[in-house]
């Protein structure tokens, strides 16, 4: 079983170019930001408080706040969050593994190329469910599902699509990602049961793809109207997932072949 895009560079462009532009400009601007705060050891007060501006400004206009999503903490708060030697610490660490270093391995995933000890996949699947924990617990009032703290991490590190609910989530269905359309998808509690398996083995499948069929996918973004995203491997999934969770639009990103246990890596 694997993940692939559909070899055809033409409507990966058509993909990215149709996927509202607006989504854009406060993605390159949190990650512009982001990028500088995850290069610091202790992150300044004013870098800090212009991420948790830009973060929250992008989480509203993504529609926190709106249509039954959790309400936005305040700057201030969102501000504390991001100092948090912790909070700091877990996001460093998963920018430290984009999707170009994750695979699979006949069920066994890889970092960096190589199957990873059990301690590795361990801490990594624990810093992945815990981040997304905190941050839907210190930046939003109430939020109990994945979707935006998921965006969150998204604008921040940009290591893998966030899990929305009416789009991204059924894209993965028609991908072949069987047990991802749902009406909640709660923040799981560890990675030993289905849901949190899904979010930690995920990027694992994508990165495998990202280098598989870097051909398709670099030429139709070379073409786009960002090129920028070249270099942004978890967004360019988000918006194909995005645009595919539209039936009127073909499917780009698939399970192959689809699989009722795609989930089930070491």
């Amino acid at each position: 079983m694997s993940v692939k895009v559909l070899d055809n560079a033409q409507l990966i462009t058509r993909a990215i170019n149709a996927f509202p532009s607006n989504y854009q400009v406060g993605y390159f601007k949190c990650r512009e930001i982001g990028r500088r705060y995850l290069a610091e050891a202790a992150p300044t007060d004013d870098l800090v408080a212009d991420l948790a501006t830009s973060v929250r400004r992008t989480l509203k206009d993504w529609g926190a706040g709106k249509r039954g999503a959790p309400e936005l903490r305040s700057v201030g708060k969102f501000s504390n969050a991001l100092r948090e030697p912790g909070i700091h610490s877990s996001l460093v660490d998963l920018a430290g593994v984009p999707l170009p270093k994750l695979t699979v391995v006949e069920k066994l995933r890889c970092l960096s190329g190589k199957p990873a000890a059990d301690e590795a996949l361990a801490s990594f699947d624990s810093n992945l469910l815990s981040v997304l924990r905190a941050l839907g617990d210190r930046l939003f009032i109430g939020n109990t599902n994945v979707t935006f703290p998921m965006k969150a991490v998204l604008l921040i590190t940009g290591f893998m699509p966030a899990l929305d609910s009416k789009r991204v989530r059924t894209g993965l269905k028609r991908g072949g990602f069987s047990g991802m359309n749902k009406t909640q998808y709660l923040l799981p509690d560890d990675a030993a049961h289905a849901d949190g398996k899904k979010i930690t083995r995920l990027p694992f499948l994508l990165g495998q793809c990202w280098t598989t069929c870097a051909q398709p996918l670099q030429e139709g973004l070379a073409s786009s109207s960002f090129p920028g995203l070249r270099e942004e491997p978890g967004r360019v999934f988000d918006i194909l997932l995005f645009m595919q969770g539209d039936e009127a639009n073909p499917i780009l990103v698939t399970c192959d072949p689809p699989d009722g246990d795609w989930y089930e890596l070491q």
